[in-house]
Parts: structure tokens; C-alpha cells; sequence
């Protein structure tokens, strides 16, 4: 069995696909299957760290992570 990559990165450090892959992800978890309508970019996303989990190349696992401080 195939482990998933894991990367941490800055806003400013996501890729255009990266960024449209994790938009994605988020859409389909949050809005579609979980029915929960809310403004998704919610202007949080540059304080954010982007923990992306990929398998095969795809991205299969996402998550923000804040600074407690912040």
C-alpha cells in the first residue's frame, strides 16, 4: 500500500494547481457532502500553514493549521 505525501506550506508558497487542487477538496467535503453552506474563502487562508496530503499525485488530505497566537 502506497503511503500519502505530506508538505506544510505558506500561502504564498502554493502552487496555482496546489491552490485550485485544495479549493477543490474543500468545496467537495464541506459544501457537497457535508451540506454545509458557509463562505469557504473566508480571507483566513494567508495566515494559514497548508498541511496537503497527496497519493498518487492527487490530493486525498487537507487541513489549515493557525497559530495559536494569531
Amino acid at each position: 500500500m502506497e503511503k500519502a505525501k505530506w508538505k506544510i506550506k505558506p500561502f504564498n508558497e502554493l502552487s496555482l494547481n496546489e491552490l485550485y487542487s485544495l479549493l477543490q477538496l474543500r468545496e467537495e467535503v464541506f459544501i457537497i457532502e457535508q451540506s454545509c453552506i458557509y463562505q469557504d474563502v473566508d480571507g483566513k487562508d494567508q495566515k494559514a500553514l497548508h498541511l496537503l496530503g497527496e497519493l498518487n499525485g492527487k490530493l486525498v488530505a487537507y487541513a489549515r493549521l493557525f497559530d495559536v497566537n494569531d
